[in-house]
């Protein structure tokens, strides 16, 4: 367990060799101290993505580099201007500055940050390097996690919280620079601060691993460097606004719209040098994620885009499912998005507070050109938001608008806005109107903070899946494969599991589970096709006829004199969709199938074509709920290259399907342990993966499984 000493000296370290290579690449002459942070996270990320991608990223390695360029620091040493706050807005500040900052360094504890944000770091923590996986997490930008990485090896998770929190924190001058540039008072710009860090949604992402803050302050520097560019001209300004903005990227895939906002601004101005600049400066933190995306899928945008660039490891088709989700977060209508943001915080997992609700009255802004311009960069920047309209993704925009709103207001009102805000969203005010259930910090730890409370029985009270967890951790080796059905906490784990967010491979293990579990009866009808001997270059298997569901393929055999020949690894696969996952219907296996995972269209196909034409006489297929031969034509393409029906005529029988779900589930579970794994986490109950786990546990002779651990309703189970 860290000591704090090691907590704060590991944010420490981060936060000061990033703090150097901004100051070496302003030349020591940002137009505000906070550019050097904004500009040197980016440089620093960049410096570990390399290193890690070298496989030399051990401890001695990592450190050296980090604490050598924080030495950099002391080059021309800058004197400290002591920071200024009137009081009345020290008031306000102070308490949610001690509030968050012990919530930042308590464990960490937060979905996200448990999973993802620091499990993979920890991953590559284990191996010295960035993993090939290919999963959705580990094919996202990763650019906040790279900085992540130093600050866990010398201080553990808090200190990654505590950097996190520290981007929060400069966030502060930063609004206060930008209200300057715009023409607002001292009082006026914190006041607008106030309005963003005060915002309960704002204070749990910002003491915690995620990088919604950070994505909020580089959004924010990029927009307040074109603003110092409008000023006084310089291309310098550009560069590093384009650093900013690429950095954006780096963090969430989002961040994009940061890119092309500044781009898009700078090429109307028809500042064609210094636009060429800032997406010269943008590329460096964009180009190694999309690199490493392409090399890996062959989808530069992976794990998203997948229908723009079509992949095997990717179903664009789930991907949709998703983001058709997000959008909404299953059925909120438009009309309540104000009030779940303001007030309730837990449909849309945060809350701003009241205030929100006065955001309308920002519109006021717009008479003057200050306002205009924060209007424009707050739409540009919440147009991710459009798309999964959870509360963080609105951060960016908020920040803008409640500069927006202060401008709108007369300048008395701000040190009372400020205030307000402040008695409005602390912790007990919040109590007495939000959901019981929103997302929010809760409590004061401080006895977790300060490690007077030992870290595990912190993490066990206020993590329900750690003490499973940490059982899990028991029985696997290091990196040895998991299918998680449940969403574990792996970053208290010693592997990175696969699921339960979409990749290609956990989508046909959960339907390979699914087909074996399921409970409406199902019909198999195999078809068999006979001809006379013929040499064939290919066979193909064609959808004639829409269907009201997804169109599959159980099992596909080719023929000679009665005996099904051989699989050769030199056959060609294909279908339309889906073609990755054609071999799923000539695996042998009848608890596989290839699914077009879209309502069945005309046109569809799947194809096997062979490496040489070879003599056949039949295929036979096995087809489920497929009650009609004529629904599809099976076709072979003889040596002419002319492609010859085969289905007229074909022999179908239907049978039964129940009977041969005993036969599945050990095929499924085959499957898995052909795939590699030999452990599968799940949870209990009736929602999502439950059921399938309440079959796998309840007949284990079936399936072919032993429960290795059961704590409540998460089970680790052992497949035989």
């Amino acid at each position: 367990m860290p000591s704090l000493l090691a907590i704060a000296g590991g944010a420490a370290l981060v936060l000061a060799a990033s703090a150097a290579l901004g100051r070496l690449a302003w030349r020591f002459r940002a137009p505000h101290s906070v550019y050097y942070l904004s500009s040197g996270v980016p440089l620093l990320s960049l410096c570990f993505f390399a290193l890690l991608n070298t496989g030399k990223a051990t401890p001695p390695i990592a450190l050296a580099l980090c604490s050598a360029t924080a030495a950099l620091i002391f080059l021309r040493r800058p004197g400290l201007a002591r920071p200024t706050l009137p009081h009345w807005s020290a008031l306000a500040f102070l308490p949610f500055f001690v509030f968050y900052l012990v919530h930042a360094f308590a464990p960490e504890i937060q979905p996200d940050a448990v999973t993802y944000h620091l499990g993979l770091v920890s991953d590559w923590i284990r191996n010295a390097a960035i993993s090939h996986r290919i999963g959705f997490y580990d094919l996202l930008p990763l650019g906040l996690e790279s900085v992540f990485f130093p600050a866990v090896l010398a201080g553990g998770f808090s200190a990654a919280k505590l950097v996190h929190f520290a981007l929060l924190c400069a966030t502060v001058p930063l609004i206060v620079r930008l209200g300057h540039l715009l023409g607002l008072d001292r009082p006026q710009s914190l006041a607008a601060a106030g309005l963003y860090v005060f915002s309960p949604v704002v204070g749990i992402s910002g003491s915690a691993a995620y990088n919604d803050a950070a994505l909020v302050f580089f959004s924010l520097a990029a927009f307040a460097l074109l603003l110092e560019d409008a000023a006084a001209p310089r291309q310098a300004l550009l560069f590093h606004a384009g650093l900013a903005a690429g950095f954006c990227y780096a963090i969430k895939i989002t961040g994009a719209v940061a890119v092309a906002g500044l781009l898009g601004w700078l090429l109307w101005k028809r500042r064609w040098r210094g636009s060429l600049w800032a997406a010269l400066a943008a590329a460096l933190s964009i180009a190694p994620w999309m690199l490493r995306g392409f090399l890996l899928t062959g989808n530069p945008l992976a794990p998203l885009a997948n229908r723009i660039f079509p992949n095997d490891f990717f179903h664009a088709f789930n991907e949709e499912v998703l983001a058709r989700y997000l959008s909404d977060y299953g059925g909120l209508a438009w009309h309540r998005i104000p009030w779940s943001l303001a007030i309730d915080g837990a449909t849309l997992q945060g809350l701003y507070g009241p205030l929100l609700l006065l955001l309308p009255l920002a519109l006021f802004a717009l008479r003057k050109p200050a306002g205009r311009a924060l209007f424009a960069a707050a739409l540009i920047l919440a147009l991710p938001w459009t798309r999964n309209i959870g509360a963080r993704f609105f951060m960016a925009s908020f920040a803008l608008l409640a500069i927006a709103l202060v401008l709108a207001l007369p300048r008395r009102l701000a040190p009372a806005l400020l205030l307000l805000q402040a008695i409005l969203c602390w912790p007990n005010t919040l109590d007495l109107y939000s959901n019981p259930n929103s997302w929010r910090l809760r409590g004061f730890p401080w006895e977790a903070a300060l490690r007077i409370e030992p870290e595990q029985h912190y993490l066990a009270r206020s993590l329900p899946d750690y003490p499973f967890t940490r059982n899990v951790a028991l029985h696997l080796r290091d990196n040895e494969p998991l299918l998680d059905l449940t969403a574990l906490p792996f970053a208290y784990l010693n592997t990175v599991p696969t699921g339960p967010l979409s990749s290609a491979q956990f989508d046909n293990i959960v339907q390979t589970l699914n087909s074996a579990y399921g409970e409406a009866p199902e019909r198999l009808y195999p078809v068999h096709c006979r001809f006379p001997l013929t040499f064939a270059r290919a066979a193909r298997v064609r959808l004639n006829e829409p269907l009201p569901g997804s169109w599959s393929i159980t099992e596909v055999s080719v023929e000679r004199n009665g005996a099904r020949l051989p699989v050769s690894r030199n056959w060609l696969l294909s279908a339309s969709p889906s073609p990755g996952d054609a071999w799923l219907a000539i695996d042998g296996n009848r608890a596989t199938r290839w699914h077009s995972l879209h309502n069945g269209q005309p046109g569809m196909f799947w194809e096997l074509r062979f490496d040489r034409p070879i003599p056949i006489d039949g295929l036979s297929l096995i087809l489920p709920n497929f009650p009609r031969t004529n629904l599809a034509t099976i076709e072979i393409q003889n040596i002419a290259r002319q492609w010859i029906p085969v289905s007229q005529g074909a022999e179908m029988k239907a049978e039964i399907g129940v009977p041969w779900r005993m036969f599945y589930r050990h095929a499924a579970i085959r499957f898995l342990k052909h795939q590699g794994f030999r452990w599968i986490a799940a949870r209990l109950g009736t929602d999502g993966h439950g059921p399938t786990a309440e079959s796998l546990v309840s007949l284990r002779e079936a399936w072919g499984v032993d429960v290795a651990v059961r704590n409540d309703d998460l089970v680790l189970l052992r497949l035989r």
